[in-house]
């Protein structure tokens, strides 16, 4: 959040609409610039919910990867596509797999769905750099998140060439999710 962009934290209560809609805002206000762009889908599964969050609340988070100029991913061998990825690998793609970072939280962290299935279309390779370019995104919904339990999540990008370092922060990214579940009570006029 703008707040604090430092922050990797996503919070929100799942029964306080005035908790997750910055969220909501925030990243409509972000996905404004690729509304004139083909290519481009929803994070719910109809066009009259956010792409944020859909009817149940569930977190949609947006990856990309950073622009280095020149840079296009590299095909793996048949054969050798990374079983986390290899049900969904597309050649000319970067492949996008998030777990939890430790072994509770791997229990905790559900059923994902990336939308794209196959992660990032390589088409938008190799970066140049032109006015009005919008960096290609994936998304992963998390469709399936315990409440009231903070689950730290890695997210991985699969192509040959993405080294793995989780020291230098290179093809990944961390980042926590926690949803509350508690009813919220408006506070009540205090008796004069």
């Amino acid at each position: 959040m703008k707040e604090n962009p430092d922050s990797t934290l996503i919070k929100y209560n799942v029964r306080d609409e005035k908790s997750w809609q910055p969220y909501v805002k925030q990243l409509d206000d972000y996905l404004k610039k690729y509304s004139d762009t083909n290519g481009t889908r929803e994070c719910g599964d109809n066009d009259n919910n956010s792409n944020l969050v859909d009817d149940d609340v569930l977190p949609c988070v947006v990856l990309s990867l950073n622009r280095l100029i020149g840079w296009q991913p590299v095909d793996y061998a048949p054969g050798s596509v990374p079983e986390n990825v290899k049900g969904r690998y597309k050649s000319g793609s970067i492949a996008l797999y998030c777990d939890g970072a430790s072994n509770p939280d791997k229990e905790h962290i559900g059923r994902l769905k990336y939308i794209p299935g196959h992660g990032i279309d390589g088409r938008y390779y190799p970066y140049v750099y032109v006015p009005n370019y919008h960096q290609p995104i994936a998304m992963v919904k998390f469709e399936s998140l315990p409440r009231n339990r903070l689950v730290l999540v890695e997210c991985r990008a699969y192509a040959l060439n993405i080294e793995h370092d989780i020291t230098s922060r290179l093809g990944l990214v961390h980042f926590e999710l926690f949803l509350e579940d508690k009813v919220v009570t408006e506070p009540r006029p205090s008796a004069l």
